[in-house]
């Protein structure tokens, strides 16, 4: 097993950013299956272990290596494994891909989202928003108000609940 990922039963530990309003969390993320099922799950709670923290707006507090924590899944903006997952095995092999940006009321993503080549683009929207979360790729990831604060990153896992647009080009 790597460093950042250890079995815990049926449980595994997947270390993550999470981007929150007001921080961007680094921690391990308690696992079961595949990230994309656990963020997509009832359950209203993300388990976390090793939570450090970096404030993006004045009056957040920094954290460095709380043991363990909570995350309501309604206040995550977005989350991506530090070390990407292998493909899930229903992967669909022939996709095509489409610019798409993202606005939160205090992040925006611009990037790229797949689609299988057999979906007609009219559905690609519905596509998107079938879970919670969905992917998107190759993406710059912008603090909206906060000067200096743009990432870009592989992937990135946003919340559908957080969306305030999104655009398809």
């Amino acid at each position: 097993m790597s460093a950042t990922i250890g079995a815990l039963g049926s449980m595994t530990w997947a270390k993550v950013d999470v981007l929150t309003p007001y921080e961007r969390l680094t921690a391990e993320i308690q696992v079961r299956g595949r990230l994309r099922e656990t963020m997509n799950d009832s359950e209203s709670l993300f388990h976390l272990r090793n939570v450090s923290a970096e404030p993006l707006i004045p009056g957040a507090v920094q954290l460095n290596g709380v043991p363990e924590g909570l995350f309501s899944k309604n206040l995550v903006g977005g989350i991506r494994t530090i070390d990407p997952e292998p493909p899930p095995p229903d992967q669909v092999m022939e996709v095509m891909r489409r610019y798409v940006m993202y606005q939160a009321a205090s992040f925006m993503v611009t990037g790229f989202a797949e689609f299988p080549k057999a979906a007609a683009p009219e559905m690609h929207t519905e596509v998107l928003l079938k879970g919670r979360f969905f992917q998107l790729l190759d993406v710059t990831l912008t603090i909206i108000g906060v000067v200096g604060k743009t990432w870009t990153q592989p992937n990135i896992w946003v919340n559908r609940d957080q969306m305030l647009g999104l655009f398809l080009g």
